[in-house]
């Protein structure tokens, strides 16, 4: 608005018309805070700012043992009880793995005695009989069978890609840079110096023809929250028993300190029901280092002869 000069000045208007005025142009004001939280870390274009270091590790279980059926979370006396038999677990899993003395497993996830939140059991929903074979051939208990070939042996030790599709916590710490511009969010792991480049456009995946060890994702924002669909996956690892028409949702939603983190998993063929898990992560300190997995993958040669060599003394000493 203009004033001329014979035009009454501010300090003469009524109070309550300069208090419409200030109010109208209050509302034509564009604001940034309208629909966001203002204490949250924010990028130049004010999108949640996402980049740095991150960790995120856990005790807590993927499922709920059926010791805590009707439990959700425990008191303190009995995270003192239950502690020392789950880091048991964890050490043997630890002994499995060569110079692991690294792993730091940290504590119980808020008390929590699942990392699954969804169903509300704590635990995985109904499988197929193709999830549970796919659970027993290409997941972790694969470990378990012999191997004749690299080919037997699960994509992790293969050092084909690490597990970080979805982001998942576990007693070893997992170390991220995080990397983000307005069309983009890159994540590098420490562990198999895993990459991920998602765009943030909201594309459409690829046909179903195109398949990739680690799927086709995409992200959009909801608010205040990143959401990462995956889908487009090769078959040739699993999650629990997911297969490759699994449909993956992750959730970064930041927080003043941190990250809150979740995931969930549609896969019909897989489960009978949809599930979900949730973790914090946290905030780090870098740099991460670059992952030689199995030194340039020279010493599977070594690990396949030894298993050989296993075999042939076991059957020379049944003779």
């Amino acid at each position: 608005m203009r004033w001329s000069a014979s035009a009454r000045t501010p300090s003469a208007i009524p109070a309550v018309t300069l208090t419409a005025c200030l109010v109208g142009t209050c509302l034509l004001v564009p604001t940034a805070s309208v629909g966001q939280t203002d204490d949250l870390p924010r990028t130049a274009w004010g999108a949640p700012d996402l980049s740095g270091y991150w960790e995120y590790r856990t005790t807590t279980p993927l499922q709920r043992p059926e010791a805590f059926a009707d439990k959700a979370t425990l008191t303190a006396e009995e995270v003192a009880a239950y502690l020392p038999e789950r880091l048991a677990a964890i050490g043997r899993e630890r002994d499995l793995q060569l110079n692991a003395d690294w792993w730091e497993p940290g504590g119980l996830t808020d008390n929590r005695t699942s990392l699954i939140t969804d169903p509300p059991d704590g635990r995985l929903p109904t499988m197929t009989d193709a999830a549970r074979h796919r659970a027993r051939t290409l997941g972790l208990r694969s470990r378990s069978r012999p191997a004749d070939g690299p080919e037997d042996r699960e994509r992790y030790e293969r050092c084909i890609m690490g597990r970080t599709v979805p982001l998942l916590a576990v007693a070893p710490n997992r170390l991220a840079q995080f990397f983000q511009t307005e069309d983009y969010l890159i994540l590098l792991h420490e562990q198999k110096s895993d990459l991920r480049i998602i765009p943030i456009d909201g594309a459409v995946p690829p046909p179903a023809s195109v398949r990739q060890w680690s799927g086709r994702s995409r992200g959009y924002w909801e608010g205040d929250t990143l959401v990462v669909e995956t889908t487009n996956l090769n078959g040739a690892w699993t999650l629990s028993g997911s297969g490759p028409n699994m449909h993956v949702v992750e959730r970064f939603t930041r927080t003043p300190t941190g990250i809150d983190f979740a995931f969930t998993i549609t896969d019909s063929e897989s489960f009978d029901a949809p599930w979900t898990v949730t973790f914090p992560i946290t905030q780090a300190a870098g740099p991460v280092f670059e992952n030689a997995c199995h030194e340039g993958n020279y010493s599977m040669p070594l690990i396949l002869s030894g298993a050989r060599a296993e075999e042939r003394a076991a059957a020379a000493a049944t003779r």
